[in-house]
């Protein structure tokens, strides 16, 4: 366990949530099945960080002589690696090991690599695959009417935003920031380019299901131009102004919301452009460098935990935070909101945070989408997770 925090704690081991381990100041062992922890302050979602995949206890020995993880992952899961076929596909075997006596209940698994959501429907619909948590909103009426087919849509931790460039002009303005914000129609966006597989959000990112939830109501669900347009002109921009949007065009939800975003924008006098580009540009040429006026993008917390949600995209210089926004108070906020102990007083903090953000408005929560799964209905004691992790498939068996 040393080893491996010590591992994607150095600096030089590019991991990606180093922001989870920072108050982590020592990693010591104790006695052969007891390691300590020495942290900086008191931190709230430590328990929750420690149960990250990306904390995940690898094998010092195999690592140390030049074993390749990647291409023949180690662990004690449910299930045992057997091969990789790439772009394509992943082989398991069940685990006999598993701490957990009887599980898994499914003896082998194979995932499939689909990328094209049209070929992901098509291998659902037609039986080439038995399970997917990924299927796409414009085919799941039709996925879930087919017969053998059961859907399971879940209110998940999968949020969108568009990110306005704090450091361009004039959308540097906060005001300016909030008018876009209220110019856009939520609903529309839910039912153009989700197909009603998701909800508005009106208010902080954290959603209702979480314990932080804050219950702020700052949106109206529809577009409200009045109110934009009244901001434009206190940022002394009745006129509108001319602006751009690019978005990765592999992302087909996103690219069906530029042109809703873009009529919005479009009524209270802001003319926004559309650029699409292909994912490998988008992350070199835009993501990257914050070479943009306005992108969406979408947060998948995979932890559930009100950190998460916000910590890596408010704070100010994380990788994630590509819109250049920073705030002292912002960050102080944060920090308090990590280091508090009790969940009263992290859910108080977590409420003054997303009050802030609404206020400066350095991104505009957009909408919440549903997890959208889809099995045979032979594939018993499935329960999806908010997280849209997969953990649960361990429960789940086939009948005959």
């Amino acid at each position: 366990m040393k080893f491996s925090f010590d591992r994607i704690r150095a600096p030089d081991s590019g991991y990606s949530y180093k922001s989870q381990l920072d108050t982590i100041t020592a990693v010591d062992v104790v006695d052969p099945l007891t390691v300590r922890f020495t942290l900086s302050a008191p931190t709230g979602p430590f328990l929750t960080y420690m149960a990250f995949p990306g904390s995940s206890i690898v094998p010092k020995k195999l690592v140390e002589g030049g074993h390749d993880l990647n291409a023949n992952p180690v662990g004690s899961g449910p299930f045992k690696f057997v091969s990789y076929t790439p772009r394509s596909m992943v082989k398991f075997v069940r685990n006999d090991a598993y701490f957990e006596v009887g599980k898994p209940h499914v003896d082998e698994l194979e995932m499939h690599l689909i990328a094209d959501v049209t070929a992901l429907t098509n291998a659902m619909v037609s039986g080439q695959i038995n399970f997917s948590n990924e299927i796409p909103p414009k085919d799941w009426a039709m996925v879930t009417s087919t017969p053998g087919i059961v859907g399971q849509a879940l209110d998940g931790s999968r949020y969108f935003w568009l990110l306005p460039n704090n450091t361009r002009q004039p959308l540097d303005y906060p005001k300016v920031r909030q008018a876009i914000a209220h110019a856009i129609d939520r609903d529309a966006i839910v039912r153009g380019a989700f197909f009603g597989q998701a909800k508005p959000t009106v208010g902080g990112v954290i959603p209702d299901w979480n314990w932080a939830f804050s219950g702020l109501e700052y949106f109206t669900p529809k577009a409200n131009p009045e109110k934009a347009r009244a901001l434009l002109a206190e940022a002394g921009l009745a006129d509108g102004f001319e602006t751009s949007m690019t978005m990765a065009s592999s992302f087909p939800t996103m690219v069906a919301m530029a042109p809703i975003i873009q009529a919005n924008l479009a009524a209270v006098g802001i003319k926004a452009k559309i650029e699409t580009m292909e994912v490998p540009r988008f992350w070199d040429e835009v993501w990257g460098p914050s070479n943009f006026d306005m992108t969406a993008m979408y947060w998948l917390s995979p932890l559930a935990d009100p950190d998460d949600f916000v910590g890596a995209n408010y704070n100010c210089d994380q990788s994630i935070n590509v819109q250049k926004s920073c705030d002292p108070a912002m960050t102080d906020i944060l920090l308090k909101a990590k280091t508090a102990v009790t969940p009263d007083e992290r859910k108080a903090l977590y409420k003054q945070q997303q009050e802030l953000s609404l206020e400066q408005m350095p991104i505009v929560p957009l909408v919440n989408s549903f997890i959208l799964t889809a099995h045979t209905d032979k594939l018993q004691g499935f329960k999806p997770m908010r997280t849209g992790f997969l953990k649960t498939i361990k429960d789940a068996w086939l009948t005959e």
